[in-house]
């Protein structure tokens, strides 16, 4: 199905969400693979109670034809206990099917001991002369339908010939006697009776289910493209924002240059070019935030890392900028161990606490405060400045939204996209006049997000 999504919008300051796209890392296969799974695994299998029906007075058929023909008492018992086995194990390996993984371990055990059930009814009731002949290679044909021509199909297919070849090279006091030609031909009928009604089960459960992927496959490529185009509006709104961003200072430093071309000997050169450098350095921070944006996030590299250190780094990394700002940082908390992409988590903290610095005036404290979790591990980030209002508090985290004169509004956002790539939050509260707490949550282990979904949280405003 279409999946929801907020609406994409191409203003820059306004929400620009992206697409949530399980596809981008598989084959086209795989991706088909998993949603027939998913439909499988929703829908349940084959168990509908005129499968169960027929499978049991199939049986007991065979069976009573088995007594009617007075084949060996021990042998029709022992051909019962088989199916009796087989039945148990089939319920309780379908009873823990519940994730598409699962579907496909359990089916391989659920269709080795459909194999064992059929060739060991026929080794009991005579071997190669056994009516159950026909539905030996009937798991072999089951697998292929659902895994396709790959090697897990081609192996269960190689299973299934090496156990026929061990029954038929049994002796024929093992197997047993032949049955009559009439109760020979009873058999015969229910053993193709009950592989063809099964056949048709699977292939019908299969058919719907493929049926069913194929349209949800369609549904992924149409959203591929709309949101392709939709991230090519939104990166030229972008683009076109920077440059409105790098017109001015780009006039001013035209200017300034100019004056220091014309009186290079003036009192004012220092000055001017102070502000030259001030500039510069603006339009760098532009450009910085700007390209991290646009370019597509890396791949995590996961490693073991201790947060309490990770947040000293942050700290000594921003020491001289609060140092210049007259704003003190604190650090509170122990060592809490975890697992995630260090370099990431450091890009993503320094944006936070820079922005925590700039928002907290002279004198002030800036806290960062590690804690374990339930889940994980939260490290919140708390300033005394002057407050976020709560109509821009529902803003922050807007590409190109910021309180700052000479502020991008990226940092929130590129802070968000690395949090949520590592399968956690980051959420903020904030009183004016009292300063704002960022809030970061973080899973043990980092979560695989698929890249486009912590895309889209970097450029949705909590949407």
């Amino acid at each position: 199905m279409r999946s929801q999504r907020p609406e994409i919008e191409t203003e820059a300051g306004t929400p620009l969400a992206a697409p949530v796209d399980v596809s981008s890392t598989f084959r086209p296969r795989d991706v088909w693979m998993r949603q027939r799974n998913r439909i499988l695994v929703e829908h349940g299998g084959p168990t509908k109670k005129s499968f169960v029906l027929v499978g049991a007075l199939t049986q007991m058929a065979w069976f009573a034809t088995l007594l009617v023909a007075s084949f060996p008492t021990w042998r029709v018992t022992a051909v019962l206990a088989v199916w009796a086995f087989f039945m148990f194990v089939q319920r309780l390996f379908h009873g823990r099917i519940r994730s598409t993984q699962q579907l496909e371990n359990t089916f391989i055990w659920m269709n080795l001991s459909s194999q064992l059930f059929v060739v060991g009814s026929a080794a009991l009731t005579g071997g190669l002369h056994s009516p159950m002949v026909p539905s030996l290679v009937l798991p072999s044909i089951i697998s292929l339908l659902f895994f396709g021509p790959i090697p897990a199909s081609r192996w269960i297919a190689v299973a299934n010939g090496f156990l026929i070849i061990a029954m038929a090279c049994l002796p024929s006091e093992v197997v047993g006697p032949t049955l009559p030609f009439a109760s020979y031909a009873v058999g015969l009928f229910l053993s193709l009776g009950w592989s063809l009604f099964m056949l048709h089960m699977v292939v019908g459960k299969l058919t719907i289910a493929a049926s069913r992927a194929g349209e949800s496959m369609v549904c992924m490529r149409e959203d591929r493209v709309s949101d392709a185009e939709a991230r090519l509006r939104r990166l030229q709104s972008v683009g076109a924002k920077v440059a409105h961003e790098l017109k001015n200072p780009l006039a001013s430093i035209k200017g300034l240059c100019q004056l220091i071309a014309r009186t290079p000997d003036s009192e004012r050169t220092q000055e001017r070019l102070a502000v030259v450098s001030s500039e510069i350095s603006r339009m760098e921070t532009i450009l910085a935030e700007y390209l991290s944006f646009s370019r597509p996030l890396e791949d995590l590299r996961p490693e073991s890392l201790d947060i309490r250190a990770l947040a000293k780094d942050v700290i000594d990394v921003l020491a001289g900028r609060a140092d210049g700002a007259g704003v003190t940082l604190v650090l509170d908390g122990g060592s809490t161990p975890a697992l995630g992409d260090s370099r990431r988590l450091k890009e993503a903290l320094i944006n936070i606490v820079q922005n925590a610095i700039e928002a907290t005036p002279h004198g002030g404290t800036v806290v960062l405060s590690v804690r374990p979790a339930p889940v994980g591990v939260t490290l919140v980030v708390k300033d005394s400045g002057r407050g976020i209002a709560p109509e821009d508090l529902e803003r922050l985290g807007t590409s190109f939204f910021t309180t700052r004169p000479n502020g991008t509004g990226l940092g929130v956002v590129l802070a968000q996209g690395v949090i949520t790539q590592h399968g956690g939050q980051l959420t903020y509260e904030s009183t004016v006049g009292r300063g704002t707490t960022a809030t970061i949550t973080l899973p043990t282990k980092p979560v695989a997000t698929p890249e486009p979904a912590a895309r889209a949280a970097m450029v949705e405003a909590r949407a």
